[in-house]
């Protein structure tokens, strides 16, 4: 779990705008985009933020929590730590997503699948 801890910085995107459109979000290019994972406690602290708007989660692993989007969603997501990915399935009505993240040295990779489209955001460590 520690690998994730830290800040890290949208390098590279592939497919993302086909899987926003498909889960009915608008997707900002061009505007800077950092993830920050970080422990508060028993917690775990997830903060995206895209240009101004910031979102954060607070959870704990493998308990289901509300969640929304940035765009002010409202879904609930669950994260668990299987191996070395972190495995998030956000649910909104009777639509699902997964998002899986994997580090693999400076970078992280996002992969986010939505019925048949698949995406990813590749990260580098700041």
């Amino acid at each position: 779990m520690e690998a994730f801890f830290g800040t890290w910085k949208l390098a590279k995107k592939v497919n993302i705008d086909e899987f926003m459109k498909a889960v009915g979000v608008h997707e900002t290019n061009g505007v800077p985009v950092t993830e920050t994972v970080s422990k508060e406690g028993d917690h775990l602290v997830w903060t995206i933020k895209k240009g101004q708007h910031a979102a954060h989660i607070k959870f704990t692993l493998d308990k289901m929590f509300h969640d929304g989007t940035i765009q002010v969603r409202q879904c609930f997501s669950t994260i668990s730590l299987k191996g070395n990915q972190l495995v998030q399935v956000k649910k909104w009505g009777r639509k699902e997503s997964t998002i899986i993240r994997e580090v693999n040295g400076k970078n992280m990779t996002m992969t986010v699948k939505f019925g048949g489209v698949q995406g990813q955001r590749i990260y580098e460590k700041v």
